[in-house]
């Protein structure tokens, strides 16, 4: 059946898939214990750490998870102002769509077939996963990285009801250069696989509300008004990646927004053009926000 299953990613454009255990994953817990004791996380994640270590918290009856991998990386645009994930369509649902359409193939092949899909907003921690499935390595940016395509990837995950054999992670990790530290904004990366996410360029571009002095001198040290690519960018692994085989990932791009544009239009109008897309989910006024931060 995992064959079957593999073949069918192929031919929809999936070609990183493994299988992942369900866990406890008692090492996880130890290590996001140790984050949030030391204040290192955000709003952003889920506060319930059963939630994010045990699978059947969420699936009773999992049995295993099947991890895909998808890469977005479309080339580099001198004049881009936003982070190389938000140039295609909003990946949310070009991931979710292609999850359902596993899942509707495996529940035709498997009429007991039950399974709940994944992409951002799962309890689970999609990185770990897919080092877990033997997809790619961490990097010491926290990243996973993959050998294809480097760090530019997405991850979508599907609990499933059925016993895949799990695959075993890569026994490896990142050159360790210390390239990406030197790059980081927030001075976030921390040396041992884990970083300081409250000053990570990427996470303040999205949070709401006035920022403090230091946040804001953050922010202006490049001149991304959405995410950051910093670490990415100078990272070894990423140098000779191939393009994202996805179309809607090269397609269609939008990769520079212009301030003129954000503050002539309605939020309504905003919503219009830009809701298809992975920028847009913390609105126009952020956006705006973070123009004026890099402009003064």
């Amino acid at each position: 059946m995992k064959e079957t299953l593999r073949n069918f990613c192929n031919s929809i454009h999936i070609e990183c898939m493994g299988i992942a255990g369900i866990g406890p994953y008692w090492e996880l817990e130890r290590i996001l214990k140790e984050r949030i004791d030391k204040g290192q996380f955000t709003e952003f994640e889920e506060k319930d750490l059963k939630k994010r270590t045990d699978p059947k918290t969420t699936m009773e009856n999992v049995q295993s998870i099947i991890v895909c991998i998808f890469p977005y990386y479309a080339g580099e645009q001198a004049e881009a102002n936003i982070a190389k994930y938000t140039y295609g369509l909003d990946y949310h649902s070009i991931i979710k769509d292609k999850l359902e359409t596993i899942g509707i193939y495996l529940k035709k092949q498997m009429p007991a077939f039950e399974y709940k899909a994944f992409v951002d907003n799962g309890p689970l921690v999609d990185r770990y996963l897919a080092y877990l499935a033997g997809l790619g390595f961490y990097g010491i940016n926290s990243h996973i990285i993959t050998e294809k395509y480097g760090s530019y990837i997405a991850i979508g995950y599907i609990l499933t009801n059925y016993p895949f054999k799990v695959d075993k992670p890569l026994q490896r990790t990142c050159m360790q250069c210390g390239q990406c530290s030197k790059a980081c904004p927030g001075e976030i990366i921390l040396g041992n696989f884990a970083i300081d996410p409250r000053r990570c360029k990427s996470y303040l571009t999205q949070k709401k509300g006035e920022l403090t002095v230091e946040e804001i001198q953050i922010i202006k040290k490049t001149n991304l008004v959405f995410g950051c690519d910093s670490c990415q960018d100078v990272c070894p692994h990423n140098s000779k990646i191939v393009f994202s085989n996805i179309r809607e990932f090269q397609e269609n791009l939008v990769q520079q927004l212009r301030y003129e544009e954000l503050i002539s239009i309605s939020n309504k109008e905003f919503s219009r053009r830009y809701k298809d897309r992975a920028f847009s989910w913390r609105g126009r006024k952020l956006l705006v926000r973070n123009f004026e931060y890099i402009m003064h």
